[in-house]
C-alpha cells in the first residue's frame, strides 16, 4: 500500500511530467512554424515514415481522436500528395495510408526545416528549462524506487 509520501511523489512526477510535455510541444510549435503543417498533419506524416503505412482506424489509436478527425487530416495531404491511400484488393474496407515520394522527400526537408527554426530562434533558454524538469522528474523518480 503506498503512504501519502509516496502518492504525493507520484503526482508531482506527473505534474512534472506534463510540464515537460507541454515545453516540447510549444518548442515543436515554433519550429512547425514556417513549414505550413498543422501539428497532427506533421504527427500523421512522422508516423507514416517510422511506420511505413497505417489504416486511419490505427492512426486514431495512436494519437487518441476520432476518425472522421484523422479523415480531415489525411485529406489534405492527399491533395498535396505527401501521402496516398491504398485499397486492401482482398477486404476492400481497408485503406491503408503510405508515404509518397514527394511525401517522403518533404518530411526530410521539413525535418530540416524545423531543426534550423528552433535553432534561429535561439531555443537555449527553452531547452534549459525542458533540462532542469528532466533533472527534476529524474529526481522524483529516484525517491519513488
Amino acid at each position: 500500500m503506498l503512504n501519502q509520501q509516496q502518492i504525493k511523489n507520484q503526482f508531482e512526477s506527473l505534474a512534472i511530467l506534463q510540464a515537460i510535455q507541454k515545453q516540447a510541444y510549444q518548442m515543436l510549435v515554433q519550429g512547425l512554424a514556417t513549414t505550413g503543417f498543422s501539428m497532427r498533419e506533421w504527427e500523421i506524416l512522422v508516423y507514416l515514415e517510422q511506420h511505413g503505412q497505417a489504416t486511419a482506424s490505427e492512426l486514431a489509436d495512436a494519437f487518441m481522436v476520432t476518425r472522421t478527425l484523422i479523415s480531415r487530416n489525411t485529406w489534405r495531404l492527399i491533395q498535396d500528395d505527401l501521402i496516398q491511400s491504398q485499397v486492401n484488393q482482398t477486404d476492400r474496407r481497408i485503406v491503408r495510408l503510405t508515404l509518397t515520394i514527394n511525401g517522403q522527400e518533404t518530411v526530410q526537408k521539413s525535418v530540416r526545416q524545423v531543426q534550423a527554426n528552433l535553432k534561429d530562434s535561439n531555443q537555449s533558454y527553452n531547452l534549459n528549462k525542458l533540462t532542469k524538469q528532466v533533472e527534476t522528474l529524474s529526481q522524483q523518480l529516484a525517491k519513488i524506487n
